[in-house]
C-alpha cells in the first residue's frame, strides 16, 4: 500500500489526520529553526494527533552555499548534524534534498565544479543520513528555482556520481511537467525512493485525472515503487482540494 502524505508545517498534523492523510511531511529548515523548548512541544504535540512524520524536505537554507566557491563543508556536516537528529526524533525515514537556493551554481563557477562539489556534499549528506538512520532522496528542480539539477535524468546522474547507499531520487509532476520529461523515463533511470505531486498550472493540487498523473503513476507501477506520494502544492482551499485529491490520489496509488 502506498501512503499518501501532506507536505506542510508541524503545526498542520492534526488538519491533515483529520481530512485523511496518511503522514506529514514538513519541512527541515523550520524543524531546525525552533529551539529546544519549542521543538519538545512540537513533538509532543505531533505525537498527540497520531499522524506520522514519514518524510521531511527543504533540507537546506539557501542562506547555505552548497556548490559556489564559498562552500563550506564543515558548515554543511554541522547544520545536518543539528538538524537530522530532530527529524529522526520525528519518526522520518527519509529526508529531500531539493533547496534550490542552497545549490544555485554561481554564474562564475563552471557546471562541472559546481558539480562534482554537490557530488562531494550528497555525499556528506548521505553520511550524516545513514548515521542517522535516514535516507535522501535528491529532487531535481525546474530552472526557474534553481540552475542546477534541474531534471530527473540529472538528479539520476547525481546518485550515481556520489554512489552512496543512503542517496536515491524523487520524482515531482510539478517539475517533470515544467521541464517537458517523459514520466515513463523513470523505468530506464530506475525507479525512485519518494514522490511529490502538484499539476503544472500553478502548482495547483490534482483534484481530477489527468495525462500527466496517469503516466507518471503508470511508470511507478512498472517501476516496482513501493514508497509514499506527498501532496506539495498550492490552494485556496486546501481542506476541500484534500477532500477531491485523495480518492483521486487512493485510486491512482492501488493501480500502482
Amino acid at each position: 500500500m502506498i501512503d499518501i502524505g501532506l507536505c506542510a508545517g508541524l503545526e498542520k498534523a492534526g488538519e491533515a489526520k483529520a481530512l485523511g492523510f496518511d503522514y506529514l511531511e514538513p519541512p527541515v529548515t523550520g524543524i531546525a529553526a525552533l529551539s529546544e523548548t519549542a521543538f519538545a512541544d512540537a513533538l509532543a504535540q505531533v505525537r498527540r494527533t497520531g499522524l506520522p512524520v514519514r518524510r521531511c524536505n527543504c533540507l537546506f537554507p539557501g542562506s547555505l552555499p552548497l556548490c559556489g566557491e564559498d562552500l563550506r563543508a564543515d558548515r554543511v556536516a554541522a547544520w545536518l548534524q543539528a538538524a537530522l537528529p530532530r527529524v529522526r526524533a520525528l519518526g522520518a525515514e527519509l529526508v529531500v534534498f531539493g533547496s534550490g537556493g542552497a545549490r544555485k551554481r554561481p554564474e562564475q563557477v563552471p557546471y562541472a565544479t559546481a558539480f562534482r562539489r554537490l557530488v562531494q556534499v550528497t555525499r556528506l549528506i548521505g553520511d550524516v543520513c545513514a548515521a542517522n538512520g535516514l535516507r535522501v532522496a535528491i529532487e531535481p528542480l525546474n530552472p526557474g528555482e534553481t540552475n542546477m539539477i534541474n531534471t530527473v535524468a540529472e538528479g539520476a546522474a547525481l546518485a550515481a556520481a556520489a554512489d552512496h547507499p543512503a542517496v536515491g531520487l524523487l520524482a515531482d509532476s510539478y517539475h517533470i511537467a515544467l521541464t517537458g520529461e517523459d514520466p515513463a523515463d523513470l523505468v530506464r533511470l530506475g525507479g525512485v525512493w519518494h514522490v511529490h505531486v502538484a499539476l503544472k498550472e500553478g502548482r495547483r493540487w490534482p483534484v481530477a485525472a489527468d495525462a500527466l498523473h496517469a503516466s507518471l503513476f503508470a511508470a511507478l507501477r512498472a517501476s516496482g515503487y513501493k514508497g509514499c506520494v506527498s501532496v506539495e502544492g498550492n490552494s485556496a482551499d486546501w481542506q476541500a482540494d484534500a477532500a477531491a485529491a485523495l480518492p483521486l490520489l487512493r485510486g491512482w496509488t492501488r493501480e500502482a
